[in-house]
């Protein structure tokens, strides 16, 4: 077989398993084969599209093509220091797995997402369809579990593992349909269908940070379009929390209120805020490396101090990621995580204003949900399996449509 029959075959291998490992990301189940280390789906379907990438990577030789899907220097920062973290671990299992899990979704992800959409002009698009289906397919089972009576407001979770993180992907995942829908270029059935799966998207979230994050960043894109579209978006999303969610079967609107309130009904502090001030006394304690990457839990209870708290199992994922990536990897990492999102808002910010047509949607879409992304994840630590891979497509995507723009207004000088 000659270099380019073989090239042929493996690049068509590498984009199937770019789209399969998009489509299966959107989940959190996975096979533990060792005691808390897990396996999902994803993992092995990128690890796999990895080794065809790097087979052709080989064959071709083309040194460029890796330059060019490098991570933004903030993604590349952010892993070192997670390394430099897990060093003084001293639980150093848990470090390990927290590391390749970075490493897996900055570094392995990124490059795979990033040599994907440069493949050709139909790449985001095909892409982003994917991302969508994925989207549908966790909002069906959402939904299912929504109108399922005996299951209670927690495991409304589609294919993740709790309200939390669903909340947290759909605050993610619902800003791009929506501003991708507001494409000029598809046809009214598309942006009917991508208009309902942003509806059943509001619906079924029942964390109360995702939903109002989702909230603002729809109006947000609406008002960029203008008066015509923002007018009867903001109407329509008045109405929607006004009259109907107050009179669907889980009353959203109090389940939204409760899920971020500080005090519950029996006059306590909720559990997420005491945690939340011990998880800032540990960063303090601990400000360049944290107490070690992944070892968060291990240490969090001596840091309590005086603080009253209750007593029982917590509700999951209700930590504030800022301050877990503080406390357990240290300051320097989590600055390098707040440069990393705000590097690919700005380059999607860019795209959005050199752009036009269904490339700018998509930019603009990009933006609004890493800023949704961004708020929410101070209610819940979203850096986690089924959330990570999505969130790298969507930084990749940033950066690759503004460097598209930036070569397109080169070529046009």
């Amino acid at each position: 077989m000659t270099v380019s029959r073989l090239h042929r075959a493996l690049a068509a291998l590498f984009q199937a398993g770019v789209l399969v490992t998009l489509f299966i990301a959107p989940t959190q189940w996975a096979l533990e084969v060792r005691p808390k280390f897990y396996l999902s789906p994803a993992d092995l379907a990128l690890a796999l599209t990895a080794g065809v990438w790097l087979l052709d990577l080989l064959a071709t030789r083309d040194w460029r093509r890796l330059a060019a899907a490098l991570p933004s220097w903030p993604s590349l920062l952010f892993v070192a220091l997670c390394a430099a973290s897990a060093a003084v671990a001293p639980y150093k299992a848990l470090a390990v797995k927290d590391l390749v899990q970075y490493a897996e979704y900055f570094l392995v992800g990124h490059l795979l997402f990033a040599d994907f959409l440069r493949s050709g002009p139909r790449a985001c698009r095909r892409a982003l369809a994917v991302l969508c289906a994925a989207t549908a397919v966790a909002l069906i089972l959402a939904v299912v579990q929504y109108a399922d009576a005996s299951a209670d407001a927690l495991h409304v979770r589609g294919t993740f593992g709790n309200r939390n993180v669903l909340g947290g992907y759909l605050a993610l995942a619902l800003p791009l349909l929506f501003s991708v829908a507001l494409s000029a270029r598809l046809g009214w059935p598309l942006r009917l269908a991508l208009a309902l799966l942003c509806a059943a998207g509001l619906t079924v979230t029942l964390s109360g940070a995702a939903y109002f994050a989702a909230v603002v960043a729809i109006a947000c894109l609406a008002a960029s379009r203008g008066a015509r579209v923002f007018v009867p978006v903001a109407a329509a999303l008045v109405v929607w929390q006004a009259l109907v969610l107050p009179r669907l079967p889980r009353e959203n609107d109090l389940v939204h209120f409760q899920s971020v309130a500080l005090y519950s009904d029996s006059g306590s502090v909720e559990r997420r805020y005491p945690d939340w001030q011990a998880a800032y006394s540990m960063a303090l304690t601990h400000p360049w490396l944290g107490v070690g990457l992944g070892n968060y839990q291990k240490h969090v209870g001596q840091y309590y101090d005086n603080i009253p708290r209750q007593t029982g199992p917590s509700e999951p994922d209700i930590q504030n990621l800022y301050l877990v990536l503080a406390a357990s990897a240290g300051f320097p990492a989590l600055l390098a995580f707040i440069a990393l999102l705000a590097s690919a808002s700005r380059a999607a910010r860019d795209a959005s204003s050199a752009g036009r047509g269904f490339e700018a949607a998509a930019a603009r879409g990009s933006e609004a949900a890493l800023a949704a992304f961004a708020f929410t994840a101070a209610w819940h630590p979203l850096l986690v399996r089924g959330i990570g891979l999505p969130l790298v497509f969507i930084l990749a995507l940033a950066h690759h449509l503004s460097r598209d723009e930036a070569n397109e207004a080169a070529d046009g000088i």
